[in-house]
């Protein structure tokens, strides 16, 4: 028989209900990213946004994309997460014309001071 132990926050590791209770914690954080047109792919704790776009449309879709991003990490505060800007990428991805028709000058993505 185990000891009980008494855990105000967080889930331990290696629990067989940290997976349910690791999903249950973070479901609304789909309908979050989802108010900005964008989408989530998300397994453990790495999340992904990403969203399908024309090359034409890339400002507005960093701006897009940054406008989410501070909503997730406003949400991620708000349930004792922090959203880690050094682990926080900008990919974009394309074909070889259009890629070499941006060059590198991409937009980029910038986090805010509270990110």
């Amino acid at each position: 028989m185990s000891s009980t132990v008494y855990i105000m926050c967080s889930i331990p590791q290696g629990s067989v209900l940290g997976p349910r209770l690791s999903i249950s914690y973070t479901a609304d954080l789909a309908a979050e990213v989802k108010k900005h047109d964008v989408d989530l792919h998300a397994y453990a704790d790495d999340t992904q946004l990403y969203v399908h776009r024309r090359r034409s449309d890339m400002l507005s879709t960093a701006a897009q994309l940054e406008q989410c991003l501070r909503d997730v990490s406003h949400w991620m505060s708000a349930n004792r997460h922090k959203l880690n800007a050094k682990e926080t990428e900008l990919l974009w991805v394309g074909s070889r014309h259009g890629q070499t028709l941006l060059g590198s000058s991409g937009p980029s993505l910038h986090l805010g001071a509270h990110c």
